[in-house]
C-alpha cells in the first residue's frame, strides 16, 4: 500500500492498515489534529464539493480494502452539502446520469471525467459494499467527542476482494489523433455551428524546431513555451561599461543559475537573451553565458555589425546550433551581405515590426521571400508597442502569422509595460503581471519576459498557466502536452 493514497486531495494519512476514515467536511483544521491523536484512522480529510470532492473520496477508499467504516463530521458547507451527499450516496448510489440520488447539493453529480474515463458505477457498488457502517456525526466540531466516537468503534477485517485502483491516464500526445477524434465524436454539434474548439488553437501546418533539445512550435499547449531572461540591456545595473562589456560576473552567474533552476523545477525550457552595443561587448557577453549555462543563447543588438560579429564568433567557437540572431528587421542588403559572408545562419528571429497588422503580414511576407535561404530555421516576432499603441494587437499578429505560416513564434511581452512613459505615474502603479500569460494563451512557442533577474516569479505565474492550458486539452481534445511539462512538474491531474 505504499502508494496509497493514489488520488490527490485535502487529507491526512495515518495507519494505512486501519478500518477507519473520516471526512471532517467544512472543518478544515480537524483533519490534522484527528491524525496527530490517533492511530486508528487510516486517513482524515476535508471535502467542501458534493461531485468531484466526493468523487477522489470514493477512489481512495476503494483502493484500500482496509477501510470499512467511516465518520461523517465537521461543519456544513452550506449549498454543496458533501456530508449529507456521501450519507446519501450510501444509502442510494446514482442513477444513469451519474446524480447521487437523494442528494441535497447543488451539482452532485459523478460525472467519468473524475474517474478518469472508468465508470463511476462500479466505485459506487463498491463503496457500497467495502464499507459496513457510516457513523453521521455531522456539525460535531469537537476533537474530543470525534475521538470519543472513533474509540468506540471496533476495526472490522479488510474487506476481501482486491482494491479497485484509479484507472492510469493513457496519455495521447497526437493533436492529429486527437483533433480528429473530437469531431468525429461531435459531428452533429459542428454541423449545427458550434464553435466547440478554442478558436486560439492553430489550424494550419505548424513547424517544429529542435534545438539543444528544446523544441519550439507546434500545436497550442504541445510543448511549453520557452521562458527568455534578458541581461545586458540599457539600464541593467550588471553592466559597469556598455562599450566594452564591462560587468559584474558573479552576480549574472548567479542570475543564470536562477532562471536554469526555475527551468528546471518548472519543467520550462529557458533561453538567455543578451543585449551588446558593440562588437566587444556582445561578443564577451555570448562567451560569457556559453560558459555559464546549457541554454540556448539569443543575441541581439541595436548595431549590425556587432550582431554580425557575435554570430561570426558563435560559428567559430561551434556555439552555432545554441544561438539565435536577433534579428532580421528590414530588407537590408547590407545585412544579407554580411550574413552570407560569415555562412547560412542556423536560427534567426524575423521582426516585420509596424502597428498595423496587414503591414506586419506584408513586411514578414518582403522580409522571409528577400532573406532566402541564408535563414534556414526563421522564427517570427511582430514586436510589441508600448500599451496604449496596439500592444495586445500585437499577440494576435504572431497567432496569426504562425498559423499562416506555420513558423513558431516569439514576442518580448515585456515591451507591454517597460516602455511606459515616467510622467504616466498611475499607469506606472497598475499591475501588468497578467502579460506575461498571454504568450502562451495564443499558443506562442518563446517568451522574451524581460530582465532574467525576475525569472522567480515568472515561471511561477507562466508555469500556472501552462499547466491550465495543457489541463483545457487533455479534458476538450483529449491530447496531453509533450514531457517534460509544467502539467507534469506541478502534478495537475497527477494523483
Amino acid at each position: 500500500m505504499s502508494k496509497w493514497p493514489f488520488v490527490s486531495g485535502d487529507y491526512v494519512v495515518g495507519n494505512e492498515e486501519s478500518a477507519i476514515a473520516v471526512i471532517t467536511c467544512g472543518s478544515y483544521s480537524l483533519p490534522k489534529e484527528l491524525i496527530r491523536r490517533s492511530n486508528k484512522l487510516a486517513i482524515a480529510g476535508f471535502c467542501e464539493t458534493e461531485n468531484d470532492g466526493i468523487a477522489k473520496i470514493l477512489q481512495n477508499l476503494v483502493s484500500n480494502p482496509h477501510i470499512r467504516i467511516l465518520v461523517v463530521c465537521g461543519e456544513r458547507v452550506v449549498g454543496h452539502e458533501p456530508g449529507q451527499t456521501i450519507i446519501s450516496l450510501y444509502k442510494n448510489g446514482i442513477d444513469e446520469s451519474y446524480r447521487i440520488v437523494g442528494s441535497e447539493g447543488t451539482i452532485p453529480i459523478l460525472h467519468p471525467n473524475y474517474f478518469r474515463g472508468a465508470d463511476p458505477h462500479k466505485f459506487v457498488k463498491r463503496f457500497q459494499s467495502q464499507i459496513v457502517k457510516i457513523v453521521d456525526a455531522r456539525g460535531e466540531t469537537d476533537v474530543e467527542k470525534i475521538l470519543s466516537i472513533v474509540d468506540g468503534l471496533e476495526n472490522p477485517p479488510p474487506f476481501p476482494e482486491p482494491p479497485i485502483l484509479p484507472l492510469k491516464p493513457k496519455a495521447d500526445y497526437d493533436w492529429n489523433k486527437g483533433m480528429k477524434r473530437f469531431q468525429d465524436e461531435n459531428k452533429s454539434f459542428f454541423e449545427k455551428g458550434f464553435p466547440l474548439l478554442n478558436p486560439l488553437l492553430f489550424t494550419g501546418e505548424l513547424k517544429v524546431y529542435n534545438m539543444s533539445g528544446i523544441k519550439i512550435g507546434g500545436q497550442r499547449g504541445e510543448y511549453p513555451i520557452v521562458l527568455a531572461g534578458t541581461m545586458f540591456y540599457r539600464g541593467d545595473k550588471l553592466v559597469s561599461n556598455h562599450s566594452e562589456g564591462s560587468f559584474d560576473k558573479a552576480e549574472a552567474e548567479e542570475q543564470i543559475r536562477k532562471q536554469d533552476e526555475n527551468s528546471l523545477k518548472y519543467e520550462i525550457p529557458a533561453m538567455v537573451h543578451i543585449v551588446g552595443e558593440t562588437p566587444q561587448a556582445l561578443t564577451k557577453y555570448l562567451l560569457f553565458v556559453a560558459d555559464s549555462t546549457d541554454s540556448p543563447i539569443i543575441i541581439d543588438s541595436p548595431v549590425l555589425d556587432s550582431r554580425i560579429e557575435a554570430m561570426s564568433v558563435a560559428k567559430d567557437t561551434g556555439l552555432e546550433n545554441r544561438v539565435i540572431y536577433n534579428s532580421v528587421i528590414n530588407v537590408d542588403e547590407r545585412e544579407k551581405n554580411l550574413i552570407t559572408e560569415i555562412g547560412t545562419i542556423e536560427y534567426s528571429i524575423i521582426l516585420p515590426f509596424d502597428v498595423k497588422l496587414t503591414s506586419r503580414i506584408s513586411r514578414f511576407e518582403e522580409i522571409i521571400e528577400f532573406i532566402g535561404d541564408v535563414i534556414k530555421y526563421p522564427i517570427v516576432d511582430p514586436g510589441v508597442p508600448v500599451l496604449g499603441e496596439g500592444s495586445i494587437s500585437a499577440l494576435h499578429a504572431a497567432w496569426l502569422l504562425k498559423n499562416y505560416y506555420g513558423y513558431p513564434a516569439c514576442i518580448g511581452i515585456h515591451n507591454l509595460q517597460s516602455r511606459i512613459p515616467k510622467n504616466k505615474k498611475e499607469l506606472k502603479k497598475l499591475d501588468f503581471s497578467f502579460g506575461y500569460a498571454l504568450p502562451s494563451i495564443f499558443g506562442l512557442d518563446i517568451n522574451l519576459y524581460g530582465p532574467i533577474k525576475n525569472a522567480d516569479h515568472i515561471f511561477r505565474e507562466v508555469a500556472a498557466v501552462e499547466a491550465a492550458i495543457a489541463d483545457e486539452n487533455i479534458n476538450t481534445v483529449g491530447v496531453y502536452p509533450i514531457p517534460p511539462h509544467p502539467y507534469y512538474a506541478l502534478n495537475f491531474g497527477s494523483e
